[in-house]
């Protein structure tokens, strides 16, 4: 049932990801109009939801999998970093496809001497999602996946390999977590 849930978990994050509606890059109007014109958004962020859990079951199922030892240690460890990564994840998924999505609303049908407030507010709230999808990318799946992956690769339940592989991915994720913080800029506003 784990392996089940952590396949299922992580192609429902992938899908949701996928077909995830594309914001501008550095425009606060645009990012505010694509998110309040979208009618998928918050199921598609559902989706997004129900495979951060399912792949938190799948992690668990691997930990009770492998124990004592060193991997057992280490499976341990991911297992905690998957727990935090897991809630940074959920509230990052949460403030993206419902406190964006009425933010965004409620700057569409505001009153013209009300909308630059409304939009500088949308744009705060991408600032605080920019944060907190680094630090899911660079926990969730870097800190996590990094120790999951030597823990297999230290014990005799699944192949060595794939643990190396796991190893090389979450070091992957830790880049791209970084990358994000350090070069992404949430959107303008205008006159900001």
């Amino acid at each position: 049932m784990g392996s089940v849930a952590l396949v299922v978990g992580a192609v429902a994050g992938m899908v949701g990801n996928l077909v995830h509606p594309a914001t501008p890059i550095g425009d606060a109007e645009g990012v505010a109009h694509s998110i309040a014109e979208s009618g998928t958004w918050f199921p598609i962020h559902l989706v997004i939801v129900f495979g951060i859990i399912l792949m938190l079951g799948g992690l668990v199922a691997i930990a009770d999998t492998i124990t004592g030892g060193l991997a057992g240690a280490l499976v341990r460890l991911g297992l905690f970093a998957a727990v935090a990564g897991a809630a940074v994840g959920l509230v990052l998924v949460t403030l993206d496809g419902v406190a964006a999505k009425q933010l965004a609303d409620q700057w569409a049908t505001a009153p013209p001497e009300e909308a630059a407030v409304a939009l500088r507010i949308v744009s705060a709230n991408e600032t605080i999602n920019y944060a907190l999808a680094s630090l899911f990318n660079i926990l969730f799946a870097g800190v996590t996946f990094i120790l999951y992956g030597l823990a297999v690769a230290f014990s005799d339940v699944y192949p060595r390999w794939s643990g190396w592989i796991v190893a090389g991915a979450g070091v992957g994720s830790i880049g791209a977590g970084w990358s994000r913080r350090s070069t992404a800029s949430p959107p303008r506003s205008p006159g900001s």
